[in-house]
């Protein structure tokens, strides 16, 4: 998910984000993962937040905690 931060000037971002590829990875192995995937966005962009940084795994077992959070 992305989330314009920036009130609409589009330079500042929030965001969560899900990847297989961050499995057996610290949090901050896992946000260099995402810099550099968005290296040349960055130029461009004044602040990236990231919120969440799960894995597949990670995102179903929130999602599933969740719903049973809501239906309780």
């Amino acid at each position: 998910e992305v989330i314009d931060t920036s009130g609409g000037c589009g330079a500042s971002f929030a965001i969560e984000i899900v990847s297989e590829q961050f499995e057996g990875k610290r949090l901050l192995e896992r946000h260099r993962l995402v810099n550099a995937a968005l290296e040349e966005e960055m130029k461009q962009i004044h602040a990236l937040s990231i919120k969440k940084a799960l894995t597949t795994g990670q995102w179903k077992q929130q999602q599933e905690s969740e719903k049973s959070s809501s239906a309780a």
